[in-house]
């Protein structure tokens, strides 16, 4: 499923992953100077495009919904998926045996059980969140641009295509993708999460966390061939070694052309930057959710991405002015 969007009049607001930080979405709304006059954030001649992963993390995802669904139902805001919603999609949309559709790892299973608490026993409350949730697409199309959580791949898009007639994810859907025999499989997954490639099993990598890491994020918009792991890692969380890649552990890419339009993606935690990596990607999640900041990049049709058109809130602790609307 996808939204292609015809133009418009409204310049965009390209907000980057939330993870339920509701007060600093409040904040960085109000630097924007949307307002809450009327039960909804909104802008007078602006609209909000929200890059997906608006729960998990923080402590306020039922609020981020709030704010998000207000904004998406009422026409002045946009909402794609990430991979932490879907994970919430198919962990609460149960078979017809009244299991989940797919139960996730130990780690995303503690995230949305942390969620669904927020929600203090009230089921059905959640249930119509999950529900709203399946209504929305996985990128968009605008006319100079596109939106996507992790990955733009044409093969893939083409493959999701076939899905646009759909109001919503359904069920029989949702069932099949988890199967890695789905024709959806690969483009499903690859479109939420991006590309990841293996390290060498005798290379020992931990992240800030210190916890090992086996693969890594690649930037899918450079070959990989003749790259170094450094080279083609897009990653914040920790440092690649500067020697070539084997090419035994190269997966295919669909490598995203210099030439195509400008494409904001979420997903990938750059609070140490480069959130412009290439001329025509730009990643909007500055990594609220460690210590880092809520983005946003401020687009007004200009031909060139610049990193002056973006606008962060910082981590804090005192709730903004209208942050109880």
């Amino acid at each position: 499923m996808y939204e292609s969007t015809p133009k418009a009049e409204h310049f965009y607001d390209i907000i980057g992953d939330v993870h339920g930080y509701a007060n600093e979405l409040i904040h960085l709304l109000q630097l924007m100077g949307y307002s809450n006059e009327t039960g909804t954030w909104s802008h007078s001649f602006r609209k909000a495009i929200f890059v997906g992963d608006f729960i998990n993390r923080g402590p306020e995802s039922r609020k981020v919904i709030s704010i998000i669904r207000g904004m998406v139902d009422n026409g002045v805001a946009h909402a794609i998926l990430g991979n932490h919603e879907m994970n919430a999609i198919m962990y609460f949309t149960h078979r017809s045996d009244d299991t989940p559709i797919r139960i996730p790892n130990a780690s995303a299973q503690q995230l949305l059980q942390s969620f669904a608490l927020e929600y203090h026993e009230d089921e059905d409350a959640l249930i119509r969140d999950i529900k709203w949730l399946r209504t929305l697409p996985l990128f968009l199309e605008l006319d100079n641009f596109r939106v996507v959580h992790a990955y733009w791949s044409n093969a893939n898009i083409k493959v999701l295509r076939e899905l646009n007639n759909q109001r919503k994810w359904k069920k029989s859907f949702l069932r099949d993708v988890v199967k890695k025999s789905s024709p959806y499989y690969k483009a499903f997954n690859e479109t939420l999460k991006g590309i990841e490639m293996n390290l060498p099993s005798d290379l020992v990598i931990k992240d800030a966390k210190n916890i090992r890491r086996t693969c890594f994020r690649v930037k899918w918009w450079v070959k990989p061939e003749g790259q170094t792991f450094n080279s083609l890692c897009y990653e914040s969380k920790f440092t690649l070694p500067n020697y070539t890649i084997p090419s035994q552990l190269i997966v295919p890419i669909d490598v995203y052309s210099p030439h195509a339009p400008f494409v904001f993606i979420g997903h990938y935690c750059m609070g140490n930057g480069p959130l412009i990596p290439a001329a025509n990607i730009c990643c909007v999640d500055a990594c609220v959710a460690n210590n880092g900041r809520l983005a946003a990049y401020r687009w007004n049709g200009e031909e060139e991405l610049n990193e002056a058109n973006f606008m962060y809130a910082k981590r804090h602790t005192e709730k903004p002015e209208g942050s109880e609307q």
